[in-house]
């Protein structure tokens, strides 16, 4: 697209005593949330950064390395729009490469079992926090490797879910094999724009949190509308004064 096409955003975000200063040229037509991710995935991508800078000038050692891939076994929550992203990625890959990867969601969801995969395609009714915990307790307790993790690593890491960005932990990496509240120290990002994404379907922010299992993420069929380009990434950067 030609750059007249598009509208540049110059702005200012400050996290963890650090600062954000970015231009970010937006499509100037009609979007789906879905098509704005690959520009809110690099800012979140910044955001947990910064998050992950103040830690480790404070003396901390983030543990989260390349190969370790004991938080790819738990249930990961994706926005209505990053099931869209991640459907559309599959779809582009080459025939083989596609029918590979569309094979090891299949398997994943056999080794969940039917009666947990039905529960997980209603995400709605878990609305408490320790309702998602126990829910995401008995997801891990089954150690299904994400669909996209080979050889314990991440296979599109750079389009990888909010959520996979926002996650990193101090503590001992092999704590992470028996995750809970005494075992594992997270990182606090203060600024986790997944929990944006997740009300973001009408393009305002204003709707109740929506979400579901990564590992359904080939199944969603959910109507994706669309906004204005520079409109939609104008409401969402507004959200993050709330």
């Amino acid at each position: 697209m030609p750059d007249d096409d598009r509208i540049a955003f110059k702005f200012e975000l400050t996290v963890c005593d650090r600062t954000i200063e970015a231009e970010v040229p937006i499509p100037n037509q009609p979007l789906r949330v879905a098509d704005l991710l690959p520009v809110l995935l690099a800012f979140d991508s910044a955001v947990v950064g910064m998050a992950a800078d103040k830690i480790e000038s404070d003396g901390q050692k983030i543990s989260c390395h390349e190969g370790c891939g004991a938080c790819c076994r738990q249930l990961v929550p994706i926005a209505e729009a990053e099931a869209v992203y991640i459907a559309e990625l599959v779809g582009n890959l080459p025939p083989p490469r596609q029918a590979h990867v569309r094979q090891r969601f299949q398997e994943a969801l056999a080794a969940l079992g039917e009666e947990l995969v039905e529960r997980l395609r209603d995400t709605s009714k878990y609305k408490e926090l320790a309702q998602r915990r126990q829910l995401g307790e008995e997801y891990f307790s089954h150690g299904v490797p994400c669909p996209f993790l080979e050889e314990e690593r991440c296979s599109i890491y750079e389009h990888r879910p909010m959520r996979c960005r926002e996650y990193l932990v101090t503590s001992p990496a092999e704590n992470c094999a028996k995750p809970g509240p005494e075992t594992v120290r997270p990182v606090d990002v203060p600024v986790q724009l997944s929990r944006i994404l997740f009300c973001f379907a009408d393009g305002l922010g204003n709707q109740s949190t929506r979400w579901l299992p990564l590992v359904l993420a080939l199944e969603f069929r959910g109507e994706q509308q669309r906004f204005p380009g520079p409109e939609l990434f104008r409401q969402f950067v507004s959200q993050l004064g709330h």
